[in-house]
């Protein structure tokens, strides 16, 4: 147990003193993913304040594990777009007032619901062990 105490703070240490380099990297391999950790960081603040004000703090305070927790992020958006390719956010030509195709599915008007009268309801028969007066109990 203390061995294992001991590997933590050594990793901690190292990540102190490389986060800055992970920082870094992870702005240099796509930045989009930390401006969508400090985007979600802001939206936290908005909808729900303590909650955004105590992440924000252990961001802070942990912040070689922020750092790590970006460039993996980043890796891991780069590793979907290497997977997916590049999808651009131009809107396509349809929207500009091409025709699309598409099929045209022919639909029904719902039928009305059968009214209460037109139910039958076959009564239920009370069961077998209910005492014959309402004042008995066995």
């Amino acid at each position: 147990m203390v061995l294992l105490f001991y590997f933590i703070k050594a990793l901690l240490y190292v990540l102190y003193i490389v986060s800055p380099v992970l920082i870094v990297a992870a702005i240099i391999i796509n930045w989009r993913a930390v401006w969508d950790t400090a985007r979600e960081f802001w939206a936290l603040l908005q909808e729900r304040p303590l909650s955004g004000l105590i992440t924000l703090v252990l961001a802070a305070l942990l912040y070689p594990i922020t750092a790590l927790y970006l460039l993996l992020r980043a890796l891991g958006y780069r590793q979907m777009e290497q997977a997916f390719g590049y999808v651009p956010r131009e809107p396509s030509t349809a929207e500009y007032g091409e025709y699309i195709e598409f099929e045209e599915i022919e639909t029904t008007a719902p039928k009305q619901p059968p009214s209460i009268e037109d139910i039958e309801i076959e009564p239920i028969p009370p069961p077998d062990d209910l005492p014959k007066d309402g004042n008995q109990l066995k």
